[in-house]
């Protein structure tokens, strides 16, 4: 008869290794071949042989064999147990010349059970069959997941999990081809507790489970059986422990954690307040998650000293913690203080109390002496080794920064002045002189009616022969304020004379003012530069007088901070303030002008950072015309003058900060 899978039933507790098929690459989980026996059969013999590429477990016995089997990976071995069986000689080993098996050891692992352990030299498939009052296991030495044929029918079998966690299992026949294929290896980990029977499943995830108990009856087809094997689950980041697969339904917690040891190995000492049952079902968890979630559910916790293991109830450990940690207290406190002191050599004394205080007892002291730069700390002898290290680790040369700045100040200006003259007169061919604007005539001498200093028109020969200069009066004068060039158009006759006059100027100016400073400042500490002037303001209160001085400076303050990866961090401010001489005084008090930025940066080491943008610019223009002559278009211009100014002033920072090794 084969067999695919069995039920495993240790005292109420079931792992069934059925559940391990679907989740497990080529799982095999055989069953068990018959209902529990009600007498106890002996294990007579047990012996290897090799038919083929197979070599053979047999076991014998006196009667109907009711087992499980169980496949561990770490090492690779295979655990066959027996209920209802006891071993008919002492408990012993056999040894094996044949691969894959190294040995079979025989033992009574508890009263009428018989524990079987085929210790393997790798892992390999193997299957399980039961004639009359043997048992065979086969082995192959096929690599794991590959198939061997023999004659017959292939048949699949299929094991399915629904919500309630009720393992159900049917076989698939196949079609039309003669086969047969080893079942895949069932990897487990850990060894398993002692199977007994089980009790009546109950509703799980609102599925219901038969009641009765639980058997499984071998599934026989014509032919050798596939698995369909799973991938298996990656174990749960955080937990090292083999993994397993277990379904419990109203095991006895005791009994739960005499699994526990079985599988880890440690010692086990349960608390006496431990008691409750446990139900749950898990495929492929490690088994230190199993306990952990089991565990919480039932308000428990666990201490690992050594190899022992100790479970309790979390107010039972947490009262003896409590317990422990005020006996302790009490014993350091009981011991006499002592006084130390300890000089400084880097930090400040005064600002290591408060955080050395956090770590002392309440009989302890702390005092600073700034003079020499020491504490002095009173406390009791235990803690002295932990204030020595943080004052060691605190009392540490502070690395450097040097920071190299480079201001600049930049201005450009631009003006542009236009004007025009134009001057018009007339001349009598007689004595008489007549300016053609108006005026009395001037009898016996040829002049102009109208004297104006500038500019000097030159007045040639008159009629009478008589040679004479005068100047021509202006009828609009707007010349440029500082002319760098002109043009002069103009027309002279004996009666008539006119004048025109462009004057232009244009100039350009670009200015820079650098400084370069240079500072450092150790980690953490603020470093300011300024350069300018102070300006006195005098106050009365009270008919005291007193003067004040406000800082009309250009400032630099930069606080850097070392990262842990080399970089520096710096909080940077700059400012710029300068009198305006643009706002007329007040009470004899200049106004002043301030440009500044704030900003925190990220540089490596000798990286440049700049900050800039900070950007006063003017635009100015003035018009002088004539009034109505000057809004004509086209002429107007003859009539007015035009002036426009341009300037803008800009500071930049470029900051280099480099570490200072040591």
């Amino acid at each position: 008869m084969k067999t695919y899978g069995s039920v495993f039933r240790p005292s109420g507790l079931v792992l069934a290794a059925t559940m391990l098929l679907p989740h497990l690459a080529g799982a095999q989980a055989p069953k068990s071949a018959t209902a529990q026996a009600t007498s106890v059969t002996a294990v007579a013999q047990v012996s290897i042989d090799r038919v083929g590429q197979q070599t053979i477990v047999h076991v014998e016995g006196d009667g109907p064999l009711n087992y499980h089997v169980t496949r561990l990976s770490d090492p690779p071995r295979v655990v066959v147990d027996f209920d209802q069986a006891r071993l008919a000689a002492p408990r012993t080993a056999v040894a094996s010349d044949y691969d894959p098996v190294r040995r079979v050891r025989l033992g009574e692992s508890r009263p009428n059970q018989v524990r079987v352990v085929i210790d393997l030299t790798s892992t390999a498939q193997f299957k399980v069959e039961q004639k009359d009052q043997e048992l065979l296991v086969a082995f192959s030495d096929q690599p794991q997941g590959a198939a061997a044929h023999s004659s017959g029918q292939v048949a699949k079998l299929v094991v399915k999990q629904d919500q309630g966690a009720v393992v159900k299992t049917r076989v698939e026949p196949a079609t039309g081809r003669q086969s047969f294929r080893l079942p895949a290896t069932l990897t487990g980990n850990a060894a398993l507790a002692s199977p007994q029977t089980v009790n009546p499943a109950t509703v799980l995830n609102g599925a219901v489970a038969n009641t009765g108990q639980v058997t499984a009856k071998p599934a026989v087809a014509d032919t050798s059986q596939p698995v369909v094997a799973q991938p298996v689950a990656a174990p749960v980041k955080g937990y090292t422990g083999e993994a397993i697969s277990v379904n419990l339904k109203d095991v006895d917690l005791k009994d739960f954690f005499r699994l526990v040891h079985e599988i880890s190995g440690l010692n086990v000492v349960l608390d006496p307040a431990v008691k409750g049952n446990v139900t749950l079902v898990l495929d492929e968890v490690p088994w230190d998650q199993a306990l952990d979630i089991v565990l919480r559910n039932n308000g428990m916790s666990k201490e690992l000293d050594g190899n022992v293991l100790r479970i309790a109830t979390k107010d039972t450990l947490k009262r003896e913690a409590d317990d422990e940690s005020a006996l302790h207290k009490a014993e350091i406190e009981a011991v006499d203080p002592v006084t130390v002191t300890r000089v400084l050599s880097y930090a400040k004394a005064s600002e290591l109390v408060t955080p050395l205080k956090r770590f002392m007892t309440q009989r302890g002291d702390i005092m600073a002496i700034d003079r020499s730069n020491t504490l002095i700390i009173r406390d009791v002898p235990a803690v002295m080794p932990q204030v020595d290290n943080l004052v060691r680790q605190l009392d540490r040369k502070s690395q450097q920064v040097e920071i190299q700045a480079r201001v600049v100040q930049a201005s450009r200006t631009f003006a542009r002045d236009i004007g025009t003259q134009f001057g018009l007169a007339g001349v009598a061919t007689t004595a008489t002189t007549a300016n053609f604007f108006g005026g009395n005539p001037i009898a016996t001498q040829a002049s102009p009616l109208f004297h104006t200093p500038a500019p000097p028109i030159v007045v040639g020969a008159q009629q009478t022969g008589a040679t004479s200069s005068g100047q021509i009066p202006l009828n609009a004068n707007f010349p440029a304020v500082a002319p760098t060039s002109g043009f002069t158009f103009s027309r002279v006759s004996p009666n008539f004379t006119l004048d025109f006059i462009i004057t232009a100027a244009e100039s350009k100016g670009v200015g820079k003012l650098l400084s370069s400073p240079q500072l450092v400042t150790q980690n953490n500490a603020q470093a300011e530069i300024k350069q300018g002037t102070q300006i006195p303001i005098q106050t009365t209160i009270n008919n005291t007088i007193s003067v004040q001085y406000v800082d009309a400076v250009l400032r630099l303050q930069v606080t850097p901070q070392i990262t842990a990866d080399g970089n520096v961090f710096m909080d940077v401010v700059v400012e710029n303030t300068q009198i305006d001489s643009g706002i007329p005084l007040v009470n004899g008090i200049p106004s002043l002008s301030t440009q500044s930025a704030k900003t925190k940066v990220l540089v490596g080491d000798g990286g440049t950072v700049v900050i800039g943008g900070v950007m006063v610019s003017q635009q100015q223009t003035n018009v002088f015309q004539v009034p109505l002559l000057g809004n004509v278009p086209l002429i107007g211009h003859l009539f007015k003058e035009t002036s426009v100014k341009v300037s803008s002033q800009e500071l930049l920072f470029f900051l280099t900060p480099r570490l200072i090794p040591g």
